[in-house]
């Protein structure tokens, strides 16, 4: 595909991503996003050197970095398609050089590798070399890309890309080195670490049946497709995640990981949960509190979650346990159509 090119006529350069070589640099813009967005880091090394090594992600294929015309990095994208997730994700890194037609190349080159991947079969929204759970059609798929509020120019190329219907999510945080509150008993009820195969594949149902009815884009996964995701997540931590039980019955779950531990020394709360039928009895405060104590013996100063803006019930009880808001983020969204015979190779 064409790469974009600077108003001074300057070519830009678009590569497949070498995570060996690359990994630095991409870091280096992450962090000057996020302080330019947030007014703070909140991405590490280790997050993007997994990110760019996930399970099923070709780097070849599924990766782009953007050079100017002296090599110097501009942004990258990279196709992410999660297990348990219907479609792929853009993840979108922009520096502080690049303009909107650099980000509108770069998510360009994600909606046509996508359209490659529909027109083979790997539409089914879990692995972005081959295919998994979830799929829409055969011609059609969902591309999302998740950008805070502060990204302008990310989000001036989502728009010109023709991506919409925003999505709002909150991340909030929570400081842990004051005073925590009391977890109240809840009769027939405990919170306890992971310690067995058998744990880990209740963790799993536990998880599928908490989201089954709430989260746009989730769909159900298999245990073994799931644990090669969960294992690869980068910062996973199996000591801080948590089963809830209700009378010896797996009613909830915490998926707790240290992606933020470098940037923030945060517990990063990845999905929290409890099935519907056990829902209003006191329990999800339970489970949360739990981990926020769990994680504060671990060493951990604050933990972090995102939240959909919609629920209202997990918003009041992030807040009623000391959760603030710290910004908002979108998730965009557009359709993608498999590509037709003989079109051109998303290779550069």
């Amino acid at each position: 595909m064409t790469a974009p090119v600077r108003r001074d006529g300057t070519a830009r350069a678009l590569v497949p991503v070498d995570p060996g070589a690359h990994t630095d640099a991409i870091w280096r813009l992450a962090r000057h996003r996020d302080l330019a967005a947030l007014g703070r880091v909140e991405t590490t090394r280790p997050w993007i050197a997994g990110r760019l090594t996930a399970p099923g992600l070709d780097p070849e294929r599924d990766t782009r970095l953007l050079r100017d015309g002296a090599g110097e990095a501009v942004g990258a994208v990279w196709l992410n398609s999660s297990s348990g997730v219907a479609g792929w994700t853009a993840e979108l890194v922009l520096g502080p050089r690049a303009t909107v037609a650099d980000g509108v190349g770069l998510l360009s080159f994600a909606e046509q590798r996508c359209g490659e991947l529909l027109a083979r079969g790997a539409g089914r929204g879990q692995d972005p070399g081959g295919g998994g759970d979830g799929a829409r059609t055969a011609s059609e798929g969902r591309l999302s890309c998740f950008v805070s509020e502060g990204e302008t120019t990310a989000r001036a190329a989502l728009d010109a890309c023709g991506f919409g219907s925003p999505h709002a999510y909150h991340r909030m945080s929570v400081a842990l080195d004051g005073g925590l509150a009391r977890t109240s008993p809840v009769p027939g009820a405990a919170v306890r670490p992971l310690r067995t195969e058998q744990d880990l594949r209740t963790f799993h149902a536990v998880k599928n049946s908490a989201f089954s009815a709430e989260e746009a884009g989730k769909c159900e996964d298999s245990f073994e497709s799931w644990r090669q995701w969960w294992q690869a997540d980068p910062g996973v931590d199996p000591a801080q995640c948590a089963l809830l039980e209700a009378d010896g019955t797996a009613v909830g779950f915490a998926n707790i990981t240290d992606r933020m531990r470098d940037s923030r020394n945060a517990a990063y709360v990845r999905q929290i949960g409890v099935v519907p039928e056990a829902r209003k009895q006191g329990l999800g405060s339970l489970l949360l509190l739990s981990v926020m104590h769990r994680a504060r013996r671990h060493g951990r100063t604050a933990m972090v979650l995102t939240v959909d803006a919609a629920n209202l019930p997990a918003l009041a009880l992030y807040r009623r346990l000391g959760w603030q808001v710290e910004s908002r983020f979108d998730d965009f969204e557009r359709a993608v159509v498999a590509a037709p015979p003989g079109a051109p190779s998303g290779r550069s």
